[in-house]
């Protein structure tokens, strides 16, 4: 058994009990404390348990196939795996191309592989930003993860400052395979599946929209929600200060002796964003790189987006499909933050419906729209369609998913500002009115 079972917040909503070395069950979960868990099983059985008496709980998975996991077997062993799909008595997943269905017997469960942003921010922290021979290293690192994107901007960042032929080799890498993806890219665009077993990020299908921000855009967004008394990790291009100081050298905001301004090369990269905010310096965000995410955003990743809207709204028949209409939401790839964040600009772009709150209301965050259609329809004041298929998420005893759902929400930078991204919600059917726009505050 592992030493420390898999712990998700808010709690799973299907979980494996471990009553005893001989007895295990299965089901949903109905109510949760910190002293008891009821659950109600595949046959319709509601079973109480002790906490303090369980050997273990063990979540099952609800994520999309194709999603990176790690099998924990009883023996032991750790083996790295893609999800096909994960239930109670027995799961079934994609081993070196090979489809292959597990007993529960054999495994204690799944758990998410973590994604390339949480090893890539767990690495960064171990390097000193001017370590520029290591930073080669952790692109290199990124080329082997086929993150070639990513690997470009470190690269051209590190040839700022370190001109090392091994960094324009790699660059020059990068920059084919990038090349090369986006060419096979385009040849796959009309297949109607992917290669079977393919270990590369899965496809969008055919007919569904595929445009996703930016890196760029990614980052200007974190810019822009990051809280300044809990700020992530980043890093100030060189030189900023200086550009700061030549852009707004008559500011009262700079310091007004010559020696202080000198001294703002040493400033920290949450110290120099600080300023800009002050001087709406929206030309210079773009030299902050946020390598972590903002707490709002860290919340809205883990216990919104990755925890039920992805699982529960973006399946094929739902906002993930060709029937979508004026409200998609990317599925596929959904741990890459550049899906993550295209998903978070839908829910804060897309049209309002006439006579009902936005998908996101800042002002009074319980009446948003996403909210209320998560609601069981007779608790909601603005209930989810009545379609085929439709479950509520905000049910008794799940409490928790509403509170971190608010909180998200309340977390958000207030007054919301309109990031300066080019980028407009996919559309499959039009929609019959526009909503309106957020002005500035940053």
């Amino acid at each position: 058994m592992p030493d420390s079972p898999p712990v998700a917040a808010p709690t799973p909503r299907r979980v494996r009990v471990l009553i005893d070395r001989f007895k295990e069950s299965g089901g949903t979960i109905l109510r949760e404390d910190d002293s008891v868990l009821i659950i109600r099983t595949p046959e319709g059985v509601e079973k109480s348990f002790e906490k303090s008496l369980l050997l273990g709980v063990f979540p099952v998975l609800d994520a999309p196939e194709g999603t990176p996991v790690i099998i924990q077997f009883r023996d032991g062993r750790r083996v790295e795996a893609e999800l096909i799909r994960d239930d109670f008595h027995q799961s079934q997943v994609r081993i070196h191309n090979i489809e292959v269905t597990l007993m529960r017997e054999n495994f204690w469960a799944l758990e998410l592989a973590p994604s390339f942003e949480d090893l890539l921010a767990q690495l960064r922290a171990q390097i000193q930003p001017t370590n520029w021979a290591q930073r080669v290293q952790l692109a290199r690192w990124m080329m082997q993860q086929n993150q070639p994107l990513a690997a470009k901007e470190e690269l051209t960042e590190i040839l700022r400052s370190y001109d090392a032929q091994e960094a324009h080799d790699l660059l020059s890498r990068a920059e084919n395979l990038i090349r090369t993806q986006t060419n096979e890219a385009a040849r796959n665009a009309n297949k109607k599946t992917p290669p079977a077993g393919s270990t590369k990020p899965p496809m969008d299908q055919p007919g569904l929209p595929t445009l996703r921000l930016s890196p760029s855009d990614v980052n200007i967004l974190k810019v822009f929600e990051v809280d300044c008394q809990r700020p992530p990790r980043m890093q100030a291009t060189p030189g900023l200060a200086k550009k700061i100081i030549a852009h707004y050298a008559t500011s009262d905001a700079l310091p007004a002796d010559p020696e202080a301004r000198k001294a703002m090369d040493n400033w920290s990269a949450d110290q120099l964003l600080k300023l800009l905010f002050t001087l709406k310096a929206r030309d210079l965000y773009q030299e902050i790189q946020v390598e972590t995410e903002p707490i709002a955003l860290e919340l809205f990743h883990r216990r919104v987006h990755n925890n039920w809207l992805i699982p529960n709204c973006s399946t094929s028949h739902c906002h993930g499909g060709v029937n979508a209409r004026n409200f998609f939401m990317f599925a596929t790839d959904y741990r890459n933050e550049r899906t993550r964040y295209t998903n978070l600009l839908i829910l804060l772009r897309s049209p309002k419906i006439p006579g009902k709150p936005p998908l996101i209301d800042f002002e009074n965050p319980e009446q948003s729209l996403l909210i209320q259609c998560a609601r069981p329809r007779v608790d909601a004041k603005f209930p989810h369609p009545d379609v085929s298929g439709w479950k509520p998420i905000f049910i008794p005893g799940r409490e928790s998913l509403l509170n971190d759902a608010l909180l998200w929400i309340r977390s958000m930078h207030q007054p919301h500002a309109e990031y300066p991204i080019d980028y407009n919600p996919p559309i499959l059917q039009k929609a019959k009115e526009a909503g309106a726009e957020n002005k500035p505050d940053r």
